[in-house]
């Protein structure tokens, strides 16, 4: 998998971003004390970052294993998230993402700092990973994301962060797991995401994890991302 350019302006993500008028909110039965989010909306539509002060730092490691060489180079990064202010309107925030591997740095960015935008990075290098690797079309896959994405299983977890157990949500899918075009895409097929938020995180995604198992279920690719730290005080002026 290579790394992204410079900064990747917010046109190239914009693809994905239309998935929120595709689903709407799932809601628990009456009389249930805890409204379920939809997948759209806990994936794009809840402002995580709204409740941040500028300055804000946010760290992720992300771990990517391949077994195989044909499959691409294991790798080791960090992505950090900061919120700061907009160029063209101090009063606003955006957010920008910063990723470094060993001496080499990259980003994305800004976005609006509202939801949390590494969902969009991490989304747009899947989508290159898996056209590469099955040679298909990169729209072909996008649409598969997005689809699976509106249409993804949310369910009530909770996870250890910081210490202690919090409440959140589990959202996971199988994008191929039903493609017609099996033939093309491999082992790519049953590869599987996992994604962890909570309010009680800052920045709400606490970790993704993605697996492509062969057969046997032994792990082939594994991607997995996770928030390594508390976030750094926002800067003082």
């Amino acid at each position: 998998m290579r790394l992204m350019p410079s900064r990747l302006p917010l046109s190239r993500l914009a693809v994905l971003a239309i998935l929120p008028v595709l689903a709407g909110t799932a809601v628990l039965p009456a009389g249930a004390a805890i409204a379920q989010p939809g997948p759209v909306e806990l994936f794009f539509e809840t402002p995580y970052l709204a409740k941040l002060p500028s300055g804000t730092r946010l760290s992720y490691d992300y771990t990517h294993t391949t077994a195989r060489k044909d499959l691409g180079d294991s790798f080791d990064e960090t992505m950090q998230l900061t919120v700061v202010p907009a160029e063209e309107d101090a009063s606003k925030q955006v957010a920008k993402v910063d990723i470094r591997r060993g001496e080499v740095e990259r980003g994305a960015g800004p976005f609006p700092a509202m939801s949390n935008p590494l969902t969009l990075v991490l989304l747009e290098r899947e989508a290159k990973e898996i056209t590469d690797l099955s040679k298909g079309s990169p729209y072909y896959i996008r649409n598969r994301l997005r689809d699976a994405l509106a249409n993804a299983k949310v369910e009530p977890t909770r996870f250890d962060y910081d210490g202690k157990s919090v409440a959140g949500w589990k959202m996971s899918m199988t994008p191929f797991a039903d493609d017609p075009h099996k033939q093309q895409l491999v082992e790519i097929i049953n590869r599987r995401y996992e994604f962890l938020f909570s309010d009680e995180v800052p920045g709400g995604l606490y970790a993704m994890r993605v697996v492509t198992p062969q057969a046997d279920g032994k792990a082939i690719i594994e991607t997995s991302v996770t928030l390594s730290d508390q976030p750094a005080p926002a800067a003082v002026k």
